[in-house]
């Protein structure tokens, strides 16, 4: 069985260092991008099953890299990962296109959970 993919996309380097260890470890393929247009220019190539996505980022809002992902027709599960506990802000990524809005900081084994949640309620369908 091949390694599933996840295309992280935080321009904090800490954060992407420390998801990108953590799903390394559960065996998934890791594909990272700093902002919202490099992640856009690789997202075919990169083929993921799940994007995880900062809201917060320069050059693009995750919000509007989100739906520019949705209008280029990636159906992919995309879960925005934000340290902004706003309810408008994640009603906003929700309305872009989100399946899921997570809150950081969050226990790791909660974000492994959601994570393979949503793509084992992808792969049901």
């Amino acid at each position: 069985m091949s390694s599933q993919t996840i295309l992280i996309i935080d321009d904090d380097m800490t954060a992407l260092d420390i998801v990108d260890f953590l799903f390394e470890d559960k065996g998934f393929e890791v594909v990272r991008r700093a902002d919202g247009v490099s992640a856009l220019e690789c997202v075919e190539d990169a083929e993921p099953d799940i994007i995880l996505i900062d809201l917060m980022m320069p050059k693009m809002s995750g919000q509007d890299c989100v739906r520019e992902l949705r209008q280029r027709g990636i159906e992919v599960p995309i879960v925005a990962f934000t340290a902004v506990d706003d309810p408008e802000i994640h009603e906003e990524a929700m309305d872009a296109g989100c399946n899921l809005v997570l809150t950081k900081p969050c226990k790791p084994q909660v974000l492994v959970e959601q994570i393979q949640k949503l793509l084992d309620s992808t792969n049901e369908c």
